[in-house]
């Protein structure tokens, strides 16, 4: 299994690349992985393809969702639970 980080700056600084290889050891694919570390993978920039969820399903997720112009936080809940368990899993497997 390896863990993939996505690139926000908070999650840029040794203390979390610190606990990252506590948990995952060299299992690591992330934007600006120190090359020091001598481990883990920099995750080259714009690579759809490693992440499908960021690509592809987090948008589609959120498009259904706000279709549906939810008013409060209980509808917006109800709605993402609503499209999660709508999506076929033919869809998830063309996604994969």
């Amino acid at each position: 299994m390896w863990f993939m980080q996505d690139g926000a700056t908070p999650h840029h600084t040794n203390e979390v690349f610190d606990l990252l290889e506590e948990h995952f050891n060299e299992w690591i694919v992330a934007l600006g992985y120190p090359k020091s570390k001598n481990m883990g993978i920099n995750w080259p920039p714009y690579s759809p393809d490693l992440n499908p969820c960021d690509s592809f399903l987090w948008g589609y997720i959120k498009d259904k969702v706000y279709a549906g112009n939810p008013q409060s936080i209980e509808e917006l809940k109800t709605a993402v639970q609503t499209v999660i368990e709508s999506i076929e899993t033919s869809t998830l497997q063309r996604v994969m």
